[in-house]
């Protein structure tokens, strides 16, 4: 796997791993953000992204998503150990540039490093 691709191991796809996620992972707040953090046995780090309607239009939804996926792309080497991680976005993000959006991310990623998830 090159180091900063995303291929479809390190997604998570499947409502079935949502579901799991959201019953079994601990919630982690930050500012615009909730993520649901669960460890994993996995070989990487997962991600799963939410953004509902309630955020905004899809351009704005599609935005968001497109900033998370890029963030994590460049930092899933530094989460230590490996986690199914589902970031949810709140209302009020559209509002926020890109770079208050990115560091509201680095936040929530310091919390989700330093999170002791049983």
């Amino acid at each position: 796997m090159k180091d900063f691709s995303l291929p479809k191991e390190v997604r998570l796809r499947k409502r079935a791993q949502f579901l799991t996620l959201s019953k079994q992972g601990k919630p982690i707040y930050s500012g615009y953000f909730l993520a649901i953090v669960c460890d994993r046995s996995n070989q990487y780090n997962r991600i799963g992204i939410t953004v509902s309607k309630k955020v905004g239009n899809a351009v704005a939804r599609n935005r968001i998503k497109r900033l998370i996926r890029e963030y994590f792309r460049h930092k899933k080497h530094s989460i230590p150990g490996t986690r199914d991680i589902n970031i949810i976005a709140r209302k009020g993000l559209t509002s926020l540039s890109n770079r208050q959006i990115t560091e509201n991310l680095d936040k929530l990623f310091t919390k989700i490093a330093l999170a002791k998830i049983p």
